[in-house]
């Protein structure tokens, strides 16, 4: 398959939305796209009760600490 860049350098492939793909350069003239298995995203189950005359949501789930780390760093 050939594909033709725009005038802003992208380039448009036949592909579903939300698809992930691995970029590999090979050189300074060759680009290898590796079409990556979706990901499973489980929906956040969160529950709500009074505490002291606050409403608090408790997750289904622990925490990561260091993804809720890396996360705070990117928020400006």
């Amino acid at each position: 398959m050939t594909v033709i860049a725009d005038n802003k350098k992208r380039v448009t492939l036949p592909t579903k939305p939300g698809e992930r793909f691995d970029l590999q350069s090979v050189g300074n003239d060759k680009f290898i796209l590796t079409r990556l298995a979706p990901v499973r995203v489980r929906p956040a189950k969160v529950t709500f009760k009074k505490v002291g005359g606050y409403t608090v949501g408790k997750l289904g789930h622990p925490i990561d600490e260091a993804a809720l780390q890396k996360a705070l760093e990117e928020f400006p």
